[in-house]
């Protein structure tokens, strides 16, 4: 389960429909909200776009910094200028995004729902693009090369290689790992490359990446 947190000035308005609308539409994604300077309520008209897409839930509610700022998260997204400006220094290093919004606070419930509509037009498929994670299989002179972009951490396939080696994985056959003779990890978070040496096929591989708990979840 990917951690999205979503800041804004108070908490409000376009943090709180963000949050909301990140968790309806994506199953693997969990979003929480928070504002530099929290105001402590929602909006009203930010609950009504809310319960009008039926959507809102009684958890959601405006929190400060520091009730947030512990936790680990996959990707920061700021919404507004000002967050982006005051956007606090996280205890992990952590992949931050910043697309401003309109703020509607202050203006009618057609400017409420406006801001619903651009978030949920704008916002969503960008975070499924920066927590995605795309996978390219090659073969080489030497065996198959495999390539992991965007949301990719080097540990986790070091984990990975390191649970193939010592038969703590299932989603390679016994046969195909007798066909491997060295795999080699190099590259960085975001752009990791997995060389496998040996006479093993890009279809097997290709298998196995499928069923690979690590990298699918």
């Amino acid at each position: 389960m990917k951690k999205v947190l979503i800041l804004c000035t108070g908490n409000s308005c376009r943090s709180i429909m963000a949050e909301a609308l990140i968790n309806a539409n994506f199953e693997d994604i969990l979003a929480s909200s928070s504002g530099v300077k929290a105001s402590g309520k929602v909006n009203p008209n930010a609950k009504k776009v809310l319960q009008k897409y039926d959507i809102w839930k009684n958890s959601y509610y405006s929190k400060t910094l520091d009730s947030v700022i512990n936790y680990d998260y996959d990707l920061v997204v700021t919404v507004c200028e000002h967050a982006q400006n005051n956007c606090p220094v996280f205890p992990k290093t952590t992949k931050t995004l910043h697309i401003s919004f309109n703020d509607p606070d202050g203006k009618d419930f057609k400017a409420f729902e406006k801001s619903f509509l651009d978030i949920k037009n704008v916002l969503l498929p960008k975070i499924r693009k920066e927590l995605s994670m795309k996978k390219q299989v090659f073969k080489t002179n030497d065996g198959v090369k495999i390539t992991f972009t965007g949301a990719v951490e080097k540990k986790n396939i070091m984990t990975m290689v390191e649970n193939c080696a010592t038969g703590q994985c299932d989603c390679m056959s016994e046969e195909s790992k007798k066909k491997i003779t060295d795999m080699q990890v190099s590259g960085k978070d975001g752009e990791v490359v997995l060389s496998l040496l040996g006479d093993v096929s890009k279809k097997e591989i290709e298998s196995a990446l499928t069923k690979s708990k690590i990298i699918n979840t």
